[in-house]
Parts: C-alpha cells; structure tokens; sequence
C-alpha cells in the first residue's frame, strides 16, 4: 500500500500557507487558494490573474523540481505577496517572451505580465520564487 501524502494547510487573515511532500499532488491547492482569495480580496482585485499565477508556479515546480512544495501568501500594506518554495536546484530565471514553439519559459512569462516584482533566490535549501498578486485585502469588518 502506497504511503499517503502529507500535506498542511493554513489560511486565515494574516495569510495563505500549503505545503505537500509531492508537488504534483497539488492540483487541488488552487481551488483552495481561490477560494481564499474570494473571501479575503476586494471585489476590484483580480482574483483570476492571482489564480493564473498561482497555478502556473505550482505546475513550474510540478514540473521541473518535483518533490516538497510550500506556498506562502503575506499581506503587506494590503497587497499580496506569493511566495512558493521548492527543493530543487536552481533554475534559469530568464523572463521573455518565448518564441511562438517554446516548450519552456512561457509560466514565467505569464506571471512577470500578470503579477508585479516577480523575483528569485536560490539557497541551499532550494528556490524561491516571490511575485505580488494583482489583489487587495478586504477591510476588516
């Protein structure tokens, strides 16, 4: 028997946390994160581009760091900032326009037009990928 696939959650009014062992177990995340997003962004926040964002990151990881992925969502000053984290090795971060039959590259590119300051590091434990979403909190009350 297959050992089940631990995976945590942690949504509330500061934030947005997931982390699973298996990224490419993460299909449903997105349904979860935007779900969250409909409850916590103001109704002008484009809660389909942060989506977009969030599920073209995961698949980037899904695809080319396949193992443990954490993904973090931070209010600052209202914005929201993603961040996913993987334990891969670092990666080309080379952000353009792909060419019309590219097979790579295109996620990135999504999310640099969709999202704001997206930007990445690379430590001993893997990367991290950082992007502001094109949301805004909800007031409180």
């Amino acid at each position: 028997m297959p050992e089940p696939v631990s995976w945590k959650l942690n949504a509330d009014r500061s934030g947005f946390r997931f982390g699973i062992a298996d990224a490419a177990l993460a299909s449903n995340a997105r349904l979860i994160f935007r779900s969250y997003l409909a409850v916590h962004a103001t109704g002008d926040s484009d809660v389909d581009a942060a989506e977009m964002i969030f599920g073209e990151l995961v698949a980037n990881v899904a695809r080319h760091a396949p193992g443990r992925i954490d993904v973090r969502l931070v209010w600052i000053d209202n914005r929201a900032v993603l961040e996913i984290r993987d334990q891969g090795s670092g990666f080309d971060f080379a952000v353009a326009l792909p060419d019309g039959d590219a097979e790579s590259t295109r996620g990135l590119y999504i999310v640099s037009v969709l999202g704001e300051n997206l930007s990445h590091t690379v430590d001993a434990d893997g990367n991290r990928v950082f992007v502001e979403l094109p949301v805004k909190r909800r007031p409180v009350g």
